[in-house]
């Protein structure tokens, strides 16, 4: 995999925290280099207890098609 860290990560997946971590697990499986975002009160709540909000996966926009392919097929 060849990505380049410019900083124009591109948004693939919203979810519970959860949800975000096996998402993110299928990505990194498969090669895809993934960041997590998080915006909720998770800083002041755990991530599995539901009320923290979403969290986001961000990926390369060189990988986005691919991250987006493996989300949608649960390869």
């Amino acid at each position: 995999m060849t990505t380049t860290d410019n900083g124009a990560w591109v948004k693939v997946f919203s979810g519970a925290a959860f949800e975000t971590e096996v998402v993110k697990g299928l990505l990194e499986a498969n090669g895809i280099r993934c960041i997590l975002e998080d915006h909720s009160l998770s800083a002041l709540t755990s991530h599995y207890s539901g009320i923290g909000g979403d969290m986001c996966i961000l990926v390369s926009p060189a990988d986005e098609e691919a991250a987006l392919h493996l989300i949608e097929h649960k390869e």
